[in-house]
């Protein structure tokens, strides 16, 4: 029988600070009550140093000025590396002691003994706990033990449309339906403007942004929970065609850029911010860079919106793919003495305090906000928080499925949307790797 957590705890805690004070490590810091303290080493993917900085970015440069005995061994990645990089560290076992994990990497780390259970970090202050959105940490939950807390949970699936180009194609407001917004997309091909920008260089948007939503529209949620555990579903049921089809047909009636493979989702924007395309498509994350950088001219015109209702199609026609996205999780081999600093910084990166601040970036947090009437919140803000009064979360496909699954749907949607498959024949190909997986 493995001893409790505390106990363990406990012991090393005690070993952990003898030997600090005894050898005066290099990688310390002197803390307040003269006892050294090692840096915490931290992995993430948020650089104060971007345009415009992300509100944890934020948020970690004002822990350290209001926690300056505790330092940091800081590395910061941007977003396409840092899964690879993570990967690589996981399969090495060589994980910094604080890190970020989606909720499809959390069972194989865990399996692989990789990650620090967090329930009692998250029971020292039961305000913070029973602070988070109902719901908000379930992707990180594994046999009733909480591997990851996460900071925000919005939408993966929005629309940023100019308002003007859709008048322009005969729209006074967005389509209500599907057939409409395949009709404002030719409108927009005979005006020679770009329907859609898309950037799917780093692979992810069109699954995360595009087809996590799409797919529910079809096939349903309970589709979805039957596949990823493996009860009888199959990425060449009907339904789940039916969604690849919607998405082929986009790409043959001229919704997107020639080049959509060779650009990322910040070139994206950029055609957009140009007035050469009528729309993006991204997660509620961009609202902030819109404002941010893109000509004010071009912001006011701004609308928000999602897919319209499919007709015919049996999955919740007001639904959007969100909630579970990136999470802080803890290295299982972690020093003890660290744990006190490390919640503490996670606490302040994802509480209710930190969940206005988050608002304020136009991002949705995980933790609930008191009187939020009472925020000054940007225009492009309220007008994302009218739009989620209407609509449901469902399942964000690639932070659900297994790293190698996801990888396996990243590359064949790109693929497909080519014309190297057909969609059954990329619904074949993803089943395929599926059930590799689940032998």
């Amino acid at each position: 029988m493995k001893r409790g957590f505390k106990s363990v705890t406990a012991t090393v805690l005690i070993s952990s600070l003898a030997v600090l004070t005894a050898c005066g490590s290099n990688n310390a810091s002197e803390g307040t009550d003269g006892v050294k303290k090692a840096k915490i080493k931290f992995m993430h993917m948020y650089d104060k140093n971007v345009t415009p900085p992300s509100h944890q970015a934020d948020l970690i440069e004002k822990f350290k000025k209001d926690n300056p005995d505790v330092t940091f061994d800081e590395e910061i990645q941007s977003h396409d590396n840092y899964e690879t990089k993570i990967k690589t560290l996981s399969a090495a076992n060589e994980l910094p002691d604080l890190f970020l994990v989606k909720p499809s990497m959390v069972s194989t780390f865990v399996d692989n003994g990789l990650l620090l259970p967090l329930d009692d970090l998250l029971d020292k202050d039961a305000s913070w706990k029973d602070g988070f959105v109902e719901g908000s940490l379930d992707p990180y939950i594994v046999d009733g033990k909480t591997y990851g807390v996460q900071m925000s949970g919005g939408p993966t699936h929005v629309i940023y449309y100019n308002k003007d180009l859709i008048a322009n194609a005969g729209f006074a407001e967005f389509p209500k339906t599907w057939t409409e917004f395949e009709t404002l997309i030719k409108k927009l091909v005979e005006q020679k403007v770009t329907p859609i920008s898309l950037g799917n260089k780093g692979k992810w948007v069109v699954n995360s942004s595009y087809i996590s939503t799409l797919g529910d529209r079809f096939t349903g949620t309970e589709w979805f929970n039957s596949l990823v555990s493996n009860q009888g579903a199959k990425f060449t049921d009907p339904e789940f065609v039916q969604a690849l089809g919607a998405l082929q047909n986009l790409v043959n009636i001229g919704a997107f850029n020639k080049d959509m493979n060779s650009i990322d989702n910040n070139q994206q924007r950029t055609s957009y911010y140009n007035g050469k395309s009528a729309m993006f498509i991204e997660g509620s994350w961009a609202a902030n860079a819109l404002e941010a950088t893109a000509p004010k001219e071009i912001v006011e015109k701004t609308g928000l919106a999602v897919f319209p209702a499919i007709e015919g199609a049996k999955g919740a026609q007001n639904s959007v793919s969100g909630g579970g996205g990136w999470a802080y999780a803890v290295n299982a081999k972690v020093d003890p003495a660290k744990l006190d600093d490390i919640q503490k910084l996670i606490k302040s990166l994802t509480d209710s305090t930190a969940a206005k601040l988050i608002l304020e970036y136009g991002d949705i947090p995980s933790s609930k906000v008191e009187d939020i009437d009472s925020i000054e919140l940007s225009p492009m803000s309220k007008q994302l928080v009218q739009l989620l009064e209407t609509t449901k979360y469902t399942p964000i496909y690639d932070t659900r499925m297994s790293p190698g699954l996801t990888e396996a749907m990243n590359t064949t949607l790109q693929e497909m949307m080519i014309g190297k498959y057909t969609p059954e024949k990329a619904a074949e190909v993803l089943q395929k790797e599926f059930e590799a997986e689940t032998k």
